[in-house]
Parts: structure tokens; sequence; C-alpha cells
């Protein structure tokens, strides 16, 4: 029973505790609810609604406005109440056990304030942005003005500067000051909607005039002063270089001039309509016009000083090449009766000649238009300039084309030298082969030899013809030389090997009567040497026997004999 008791007293603290636990938390909450109401209260934003009250607003603005102080009105008026009575009366009930209700009282509650605390937000941020606009419009005023007026002082004080624009300036001032004027009345009037519809164009056009303004000073300077004076100085320039006998390609100068003075003319109404942006394509045109007669000009007279000092160069260049190749032709002509010109050498110096003719037909002309005071400076100068070059070039051929055959004579004396020893290496050849006293000479070599011997009988009569071919002459040598170098191996190698069979046979005789392999060796040796004239043949077929018989006696003879032979 003790314990029953027990467990429904714990059951009961259990109870109290919980219902003043949530007392207390429901309390709190709306004390907080409450403190939160109260900021509301205390931002002051009733006097911010009488502070919009001086603006003197009108228009939209107005409208605007008594929109906002309606909010804040329902805010003040009906929200706050609200709040006030429905805290009042749940904190009442949170006293109670009614924990379900409390808790959506609570939550109403804080709904409320909520929804107060986003629509105060919006009508202060609201009432802000209009008291912006206010003054920034004031300020707008304030800004304008003074730049109207500066704009107004800068047309009067520097009329002087804007030209024929000076009308059209001042009345887009003036039509600006109208709407200044229109725009300062909005704003003083609070109607800052349509104000700002103004101020967004008024801007905007301030800006454009300003541009225009900044722009015209410039472009009014170049119109009126720098190109007249350039225009004044190119056509007396340019009449004083026909005085003294300059003359224009591909250039009118006087009617390119005119043809400037009349676009400044008319570049000068588009400036009279504010048109900038035309004058200024306009004025990029005349500059390069300008320019362009000024380059004109110029170049003939850089030209003239050079076209004086070149055209002495040019007469005496032309009098050296054609000395130079008439003396060539001469000589030429002198060698081609003793030697044959295979590289068109006397074409080549006579297509020279031409084109030396030509470039001194182009000098003679401009010779006498220079006299003539007709030639155009720029023009003779590059066609001088084009003839100095081709007589370097020229003058090159013509001494290429003379080193070519200058050492033709001395080519044909040191080819006859050569030809006397080719005749005297074979004919030492012929001796040498003589004196080995062989029963014959192996056909291969007997034909080698006369294909030699008549190749110099060729070079020979080549050479003494009375009128001969050098490059030819110079092969045939080379052929030659090398052919007579392969002709003394071939007799080299008849001797060598003769001298070393007959050695060979003498050292068998040791061996043939008590050696039938050697007899027969010696025998077909001997056949070979006698009567087919196969001299290697001969000393291979005793050699390989010798070696077999007496391993390395071979060697020992061979080298025996090369030992004797004339260093």
């Amino acid at each position: 029973m003790l314990q029953v008791l027990i467990g429904i007293v714990v059951i009961a603290l259990v109870i109290v505790g919980g219902l003043y636990f949530f007392q207390r938390s429901a309390i709190n909450r709306i004390n907080d609810l409450q403190a939160r109401k109260q900021q509301l209260v205390e931002r002051r934003l009733g006097q911010s609604i009488k502070d919009g009250s001086q603006l003197s607003l009108t228009g939209d603005s107005l409208d605007q406005f008594n929109e906002l102080k309606e909010r804040y009105q329902k805010v003040h008026d009906k929200q706050f109440p609200q709040i006030d009575e429905l805290a009042d009366e749940t904190r009442n009930d949170a006293h109670g056990i009614n924990f379900i209700l409390t808790n959506q009282k609570i939550n109403q509650l804080s709904e409320l304030v909520s929804k107060a605390e986003e629509e105060l937000k919006a009508v202060q941020s609201s009432l802000k942005e209009l008291q912006k606009v206010d003054q920034t419009h004031k300020q707008a005023v304030s800004e304008l003005e003074k730049k109207y007026q500066k704009l107004r002082k800068e047309l009067l004080s520097e009329n002087f500067r804007f030209g024929p624009s000076i009308d059209q300036l001042e009345e887009r001032l003036s039509s600006l000051e109208d709407q200044f004027d229109q725009f300062s009345q909005l704003t003083a009037k609070g109607d800052h909607s349509k104000a700002h519809e103004v101020l967004v164009e008024l801007r905007s056009q301030t800006a454009a005039l300003e541009k225009v303004i900044a722009a015209v000073p410039e472009q009014f300077a170049k119109l009126n002063v720098t190109y007249p004076d350039q225009l004044t100085e190119l056509n007396a320039g340019y009449q004083k270089l026909l005085d003294d006998n300059f003359k224009f390609a591909d250039a009118d100068i006087q009617t390119e001039i005119e043809n400037i003075a009349k676009q400044r003319q008319e570049t000068l109404d588009k400036l009279a309509s504010l048109d900038t942006d035309a004058v200024s394509k306009a004025n990029d045109s005349i500059d390069r016009q300008i320019d362009h007669l000024y380059d004109v000009m110029q170049k003939e007279i850089d030209a003239r000083p050079q076209v004086e000092k070149l055209m002495p160069e040019i007469s005496k260049f032309v009098i050296h090449a054609q000395n130079q190749n008439h003396e060539l032709l001469i000589e030429l002509d002198r060698l081609s009766q003793n030697y044959a010109l295979d590289h068109a050498e006397i074409e080549t110096t006579r297509g020279l000649a031409e084109q030396i003719k030509a470039i001194e037909k182009d000098y003679q002309e401009d010779i006498n238009n220079i006299r003539a005071h007709t030639a155009i400076d720029s023009q003779v100068l590059s066609r001088q300039q084009d003839a100095n070059e081709k007589l370097t070039q020229i003058e090159l051929q013509q001494t290429e084309v003379n080193d070519s055959v200058a050492g033709l004579q001395d080519d044909e004396k040191k080819a006859k030298d050569t030809l006397n020893r080719f005749a005297t290496e074979i004919h030492a050849i012929k001796r040498q082969v003589e004196l080995l006293n062989l029963p014959g000479l192996p056909k291969e070599y007997l034909d080698y030899f006369f294909v030699v011997s008549d190749e110099i009988t060729k070079l020979d009569q080549d050479i003494n013809r009375i009128k001969i071919n050098m490059e030819d002459i110079t092969k045939q040598l080379l052929i030659v030389q090398a052919d007579l170098e392969t002709l003394q191996e071939k007799t080299d190698d008849i001797r060598d090997s003769s001298q070393l069979t007959e050695r060979l046979l003498q050292y068998a005789n040791r061996f043939r009567e008590n050696n039938a392999e050697v007899d027969a060796a010696a025998q077909k040796s001997q056949e070979l040497f006698s009567k087919d004239h196969d001299y290697a043949a001969s000393l291979e077929a005793i050699a390989t026997v010798i070696d077999k018989v007496e391993p390395g006696s071979y060697k020992r003879l061979e080298k025996n004999y090369y030992d004797t032979q004339v260093k």
C-alpha cells in the first residue's frame, strides 16, 4: 500500500513539474514576441512618416507615399493592438493546463508579429527610397543648374571657337534649359515619378551636348585655320615647283587643292548642323589628301638631287660597259678562230650588248626630257637606279665570260705538254715489256695497250686541229691519264707474274725427279707460260704445288723477289 502511495506522489510531482516548465516556457516565448513587437514600435517609423509628409509630394509619388502611410497606420492601429490583446489572452491561458490551445495561440501570435515586421520593413525601405529619390532629384537640380551655367558661359565667352555651330549649340542648350525648368518644377512639387522620366532624358541629352561642345573647337580649328594654312602652303609650294620645272605623275595637284578647299567648306556646313561624327570622318579624309599632296611634292623634291648625282655616273657606267662588251666580243671572235666555244659565250655577250643598248636608250630619253624640262624626277630616279643595278649585273656576267675563256691558250699549252708525257709513258711501257723477252703477251693486255695507244693518237689529232675544243680535250686527258695508270698496273702484273714463275720453276727442279705432282705442275706451268702466255695462271699452277711440298716457300721466294726490285 505504501509503495502505491509513493508512486502516486512521484507521478503527481512529475505532472506538477511538467506543468510548471510548460508555463514558464510559454510565458518566455510570449514575452519574447512582445519584445519584438516593442522593437517595431521603437523604430520611430511614425516620425519617418511625418518627415515624408514634409516632402511636398504630388502625383504618383504622393500616391505612393499615402499608400505607405496607410500600410503603416494599419499595422500601428490594428495589428499592434491585436498582438497585445492576443499576448495577454495567451499569457492567461498559459497558467492553465490546456497546453494545445496555448501552443496554438503562441504560434498565431508569432505569425502576427512576423507579418508586422515584414510589413514595416517594406514600408521603411520604400520610405527611404522615396526620400533618396527626393534627395537625388534635388541634388540633380543643383548639379544641372551649375552645368548649364558653365556651358552657357563657355558658349558666350568663347563663341569664336565654335564657328558656324554656335547657333545650333545655343539652341540645343536653350532646349535643355527648358527641360531642366520642367524637371525643377516637378522636383519642387514632389512628383518624382515624372521628374525621373525627365531626368533620364535630360542627362542623356546633356551628355551628348557636352560631347559635341568638347569636339567642335578642335574640328573647327582644323577647318578654319589648319587646313587653309596648309592649302595656302601647298598652292604656293606647287607654283614654286612649277617655276623650277618640276613635273608630277598621275596627280593634278591644282585640281586636288581646289577639291580639298571645296570639301573644307562642305564640312563647315556639317559642323554648323552639329554632325560631329560626319565632320570627324571628313577631316580624316582631308588630312589624308593633304598628306598625300605633301608626299607627292616631297618625293619629287627629294628625287632631283639624286637624279643630278646619278645621271653622270650612269653615263660613265654605260660607256664602260659598252667598252668592256666591245673588247670581249673582239677577244671571243679571235679565240673562236682556234677554239670551239661551246657555252654560247658569243651569243651571251651579244645579248648583253643589246641590254646595254636598251639602257642607253632609256638614259638618253631621260636626259632629253631633263633638258626639255618635261622629266618627272622620281620616275627618272627609279629607272636609272634600275639601270645601275642592271649594268652591275651585266659587267659581272661579262667578267665571268671573259674569265671562262681567258685561260684557253694556257690550257692548250698544258694539254700539249701532257700529251707529250703520255706518249713518253706509253713508249716506256712498251720498252719495259720488250725487255722482259717473253714468248708472247695475253690478248687482253694487247687489246688494252692498243686502246690506250689509239686514245693518245686521237688526242694528238684533236689537239693539233686548226680549231680545237678544249673542254673535250680536257675530258680526253683525264681518260688517257686513268687508262695509262691502269695499263702500267697491268704491265707490272705481267712482269711480276712472269719473273716469279721463272724463279719458281727453277726452284721446282729440285723436287721434280722425286715428286710426280711437282713434275706435272711444272709441265702445266711451262705450257701456260710458253703457249697460252697466261702468266698469272702459270704462277698459280706451280706456286700451289711448291707451297704444298714445302710450306712457306712461295711466300719466301715472293718476298725475296720484291726485295730485289728497284724501289
